[in-house]
């Protein structure tokens, strides 16, 4: 670690650590959001029922998809946002398919909405039961540097794909990849 004023020593980093997987994890999706949404790549169906929104209106821009998105929708991504963020979505009475991994409760006992982060479980350990762990320490180790510069690669790829629509042209192809435009969609 490069920290040539002894920083680290003053203060806690177990929050850091944790911040640091979780937004990794969310920059990753987030780049796999970019990448399908620049390749065509849509749900069947509606979007929102209600607002008559189906997923092939989308368009495909970083913030024209982002805002496409009616309120109601981010509000449901807000609430289960929050219960993986604090395991409340695991209720151990509540039924779900008897096949999974967990027994009756299913769904519920086996983490899939996430478990709280607390001080006793290592950073960015919130997947319950069904999650890989691995016993060997340097296996550990190279598993979650391999997921940190993963995280870390997706936070910058991100913010440069948002950087380059906010500059007016193509998020994944800013100089203009294909003989100056962007590639057709793979998905139509």
């Amino acid at each position: 670690v490069y920290d040539p004023l002894g920083l680290i020593e003053t203060r806690n980093m177990y929050r850091y650590e944790c911040m640091e997987v979780k937004h990794g994890r969310a920059a990753m999706l987030g780049f796999l959001h970019i990448i399908l949404i620049q390749a065509g790549a849509r749900f069947p169906g509606y979007l929102s029922p209600t607002a008559g929104l189906k997923f092939a209106d989308v368009p495909s821009g970083c913030f024209a998809s982002l805002e496409a998105l009616p309120t109601a929708g981010w509000l449901q991504i807000m609430i289960v946002t929050a219960m993986a963020e604090t395991g409340a979505g695991n209720v151990p009475d509540l039924p779900g398919p008897s096949g999974l991994a967990g027994g009756p409760t299913g769904l519920v006992k086996a983490g899939l909405l996430g478990q709280p982060q607390t001080a006793d479980k290592a950073p960015g350990d919130i997947g319950g039961e069904i999650w890989q762990r691995y016993a060997d320490p340097e296996e550990r180790a190279f598993k979650l540097n391999a997921e940190r510069n993963n995280g870390r690669a997706a936070m910058l790829g991100v913010t440069g794909c948002l950087i380059h629509e906010l500059l007016g042209v193509d998020a994944l192809y800013p100089t203009g990849g294909l003989g100056g435009a962007a590639p057709p969609p793979i998905f139509s």
